[in-house]
């Protein structure tokens, strides 16, 4: 990333050189944050929901907890699998991103979401997110054979 190009965001107005930003990178579809964002979603899970909670009951607006919890509870799934969903295991920059980076966590997240959408019988989404579990604990060796 070049330093100038980052200040040619913040261009006067009046300036009509005409110069402008060449390239801006864009992090959000790289499989590290794909990856990073699916793990950092499901481990915050708990926190997120708390945060929700805090904030109807800050409001006083009358609401039933229980079934907010659940609906919360599904919300941080769902948006965790898509971010999982936009990595292509026919993408050798995608695997390579995942074999280096995927751990312990990752795979937590993985159990953890493979067990959610089972419990909703939502089983396509099982065998999608079974299938990157599956890749890196075979590509680790951790498979029993």
């Amino acid at each position: 990333m070049d330093p100038t190009l980052v200040f040619g965001l913040f261009q006067d107005p009046a300036d009509k050189s005409g110069e402008k930003v060449k390239d801006i990178v864009d992090f959000s579809k790289h499989p590290y944050t794909l990856m990073g964002m699916f793990t950092r979603i499901i481990h915050r899970g708990d926190t997120i929901n708390d945060q929700i909670l805090r904030f109807f009951l800050e409001i006083k607006k009358e609401v039933d907890l229980e079934n907010l919890q659940v609906v919360n509870k599904n919300m941080i799934f769902i948006r965790a699998y898509s971010y999982l969903k936009k990595l292509d295991l026919d993408n050798s920059f995608h695997i390579n991103t995942l074999l280096d980076n995927a751990d312990d966590a990752f795979l937590q997240a993985c159990n953890a979401s493979i067990e959610h959408f089972r419990d909703l019988e939502e089983y396509e989404k099982c065998s999608f997110i079974k299938k990157f579990k599956d890749f890196i604990e075979f590509s680790q060796n951790k498979l029993p054979l």
